[in-house]
């Protein structure tokens, strides 16, 4: 008798179980999370930066031959800092005639700043150094004596 009971105690509690894990309910949750897209541009040692930066940099005097172009070697060297496909672009921070200013990345070709801007290199996100050599034609500019050259440097992405 004692075993019955200890059986239909035993039948009863594990019917109740049965019966409370069908009464459960499970409910399921998302989320949504969205990374903004970041995307810096700075000048390799200086701590400003932007998504444009003005950048000068000093043509030195004397010039011996006024007819050839100044080449200036490694000039800037810039950080692009993104999370997103990027774009660089350069203009001219004055009205400056077109081809007095010739940029070059690299070992690349000289290419001339445009005053509309000039797309200089396209990258993926990350973390990019560009260096960038600088050709002036000082003659076609009229300079004469010391110079800075200014160039607004500006990242798409």
């Amino acid at each position: 008798m004692v075993r019955k009971a200890v059986v239909l105690a035993l039948v009863g509690l594990t019917a109740g179980s049965v019966l409370g894990w069908a009464r459960s309910t499970t409910v399921g949750a998302q989320a949504t999370v969205t990374i903004p897209a970041l995307t810096r541009l700075s000048v390799l040692g200086m701590k400003d930066s932007g998504r444009e930066i003005p950048v000068a940099v000093k043509i030195p005097s004397p010039v011996p031959d006024r007819s050839e172009p100044v080449e200036l070697r490694q000039a800037v060297t810039l950080v692009v800092r993104s999370n997103v496909p990027w774009t660089l672009v350069v203009r001219s921070s004055d009205l400056s005639p077109w081809g007095i200013v010739e940029l070059r990345i690299g070992s690349g070709e000289y290419r001339p700043v445009q005053p509309e801007g000039l797309v200089l290199a396209r990258g993926l996100p990350g973390v990019h150094e560009i260096v960038l050599d600088y050709r002036v034609n000082l003659g076609e500019a009229g300079w004469s004596g010391e110079r800075t050259l200014t160039l607004i440097y500006a990242v798409e992405g």
